[in-house]
């Protein structure tokens, strides 16, 4: 248990009083306990008894800590105050208190209630002093909270006085004209109390004050320890730590802050990130002459092929119809002819062959296109694009690409750049690539052709796309790899480069609902 005591130590603190009255904090065994005096200001000490046996390793701890309660209590101007006040108004309070209240405005209404419970006031209002300034303002219940305004303007009035005694008394019948008499005045008749009590920090310096209505007769009862209690429990020293703090951590900010204006306005060249495929620069394709029916695929991609090796069968049911009936009309017309031969009829003769010759040309090109069903390579190389096998027996129509052949071993890499990025982009471009698959490695690329609009033959969609060269393939690479390319544009600060999308779309939503070209 912990007891204060002023002025008044109890009986057993005498006989030690030699011993704790030292220019330093002290402490002397008691019958009870232990005693602990801090030195004060004006040939006094402030004396903490402590009953029980306690061990001598904390005693360096407990004693700063007196130290640390009784400077927290000091600083408010109240401990005095506290000294004659009753010593079992602490223990009402302890006991009242029921949870540790951890925010400011949660202790002021506890404190408030605590007063008006007890009949000491009607209403308790805490606030904060920085440099001469009201900055925090706490009111006890809802109706004072209506004329903080006011109250601001009464305390900031009163230290604009110059010396304040504390506690100053507001009262409605005693109150002069001059300021700020009719400020308090005209607070009292708005919350219709008949005085109040006005309490400062020590020498209105930073810290915790209180203003309490219809305050009790004696000014210096529990009411008046409200600004050291609130002192205790929320120290201001904490925000001047943090000032303090404040004052290295500002110029490393402001250093910052310079660093990060200059590395956005320095210039440098714009980063298009884009993606795309890689495609042989040299290929040649072999397609599909006539519609037809896959039979076989006889080649893969990745196989070396020669030039004229067959590489897929397809068959025409058409085709091979359109064979039968020439085949036929050139039988009948042989039958014709002779039939006429026999009557004599020369002409007719010559009419049935001149028909059956047409019909042995249409036989003839008809067995050449059933021919060509069997497509063959049309380079040597190695194949990199051709039908799967697992589409054998289905139909494909006239045109339809059955194999590409790589020639050579230059690559070519088709990008697809956005709407936005389009107008940033144009030949000459250099950059790097990179493929999924062969992320050891990045490749050189040069833009070889501005954007233009490509229509998907299979999907009908239009979309942009524009081509680059990579100048140093290697083996490894294939056609139809994906991958990401990075482009250097133009040199501007990087500021504009980062943001280039969002004024892009701004300037987008202005000429849309405004009509204006920015």
């Amino acid at each position: 248990m912990l007891r204060i005591f002023g002025e008044a130590p109890p009986a057993e603190v005498h006989a030690a009083l030699a011993a704790l009255r030292l220019e330093r904090p002290a402490a002397q065994k008691i019958p009870r306990g232990l005693a602990l005096s801090v030195p004060l200001a004006g040939g006094q000490w402030c004396v903490w008894c402590l009953e029980g046996a306690l061990p001598l390793s904390g005693l360096g701890p407990l004693m700063t800590r007196a130290q640390a309660l009784t400077g927290g209590l000091m600083a408010a101007g109240a401990a005095t105050a506290a000294a004659k006040s009753d010593p079992g108004e602490l223990a009402a309070l302890a006991q009242a208190l029921k949870a540790p209240l951890k925010k400011p405005a949660l202790l002021a209404g506890f404190l408030g209630e605590h007063l008006v419970g007890r009949g000491q006031a009607s209403g308790l209002v805490v606030f904060t002093l920085k440099k001469g300034r009201v900055k925090t303002l706490l009111t006890s219940d809802t109706a004072l909270s209506r004329v903080q305004d006011l109250l601001k303007n009464l305390i900031t009035a009163v230290l604009a006085g110059g010396e304040v005694t504390s506690p100053r008394r507001f009262d409605v019948a005693t109150e002069s004209q001059d300021a700020p008499g009719p400020e308090a005045a005209l607070i009292l008749q708005r919350l219709g109390f008949a005085r109040m009590d006005l309490h400062l920090p020590e020498k209105a310096q930073d810290g915790w004050g209180a203003l309490i209505f219809e305050p009790a007769e004696e000014p210096a009862g529990f009411a008046a320890t409200v600004p050291a209690l609130m002192q205790v429990m929320h120290p201001l020293s904490r925000k001047t730590e943090a000032r303090g703090l404040w004052r290295f951590l500002r110029p490393a900010a402001l250093v910052a802050g310079a660093a990060l204006l200059l590395a956005l306005a320095w210039p440098v060249p714009e980063k298009i990130t884009l993606t795309g495929t890689a495609e042989p620069e040299n290929a040649k394709v072999a397609a599909l002459s006539s519609d037809a029916v896959l039979e076989a695929m006889l080649v893969r991609v990745g196989d070396l092929v020669g030039e004229g090796q067959p590489v897929a069968r397809f068959r025409s049911v058409q085709l091979a119809e359109a064979a039968a009936q020439e085949r036929l009309n050139i039988a009948v017309e042989d039958l014709n002819a002779q039939g006429a031969m026999a009557k004599n009829d020369y002409g007719a003769v010559q009419l049935h062959e001149s028909r059956r010759r047409l019909s042995e040309a249409r036989l003839a090109d008809t067995e050449a296109r059933i021919a060509r069903l069997t497509v063959t390579a049309p380079a040597a190389g190695r194949v990199v694009g051709a039908l799967p096998p697992h589409v054998t027996g289905g139909s494909f129509p006239t045109g339809r690409e059955v194999v590409r052949v790589q020639t050579g071993q230059d690559f070519l890499m088709e990008l697809m750049p956005s709407n936005v990025d389009a107008r940033r982009l144009r030949v000459g471009m250099t950059g790097l690539a990179m493929f999924r698959g062969l992320t050891d490695r990045e490749y050189a690329i040069e833009v070889i052709s501005p954007p233009a609009l490509v229509r998907d033959p299979q999907s009908g969609r239009d979309t942009l796309q524009l081509v680059a060269r990579l100048s140093d393939p290697d083996d490894r690479l294939l056609a139809g790899l994906s991958g990401y390319a990075r482009l250097e544009g133009e040199t501007r600060p990087r500021l504009l480069g980062l943001s280039h999308y969002l004024i892009e779309y701004v300037r987008t939503r202005i000429w849309t609902y405004l009509g204006l070209h920015l």
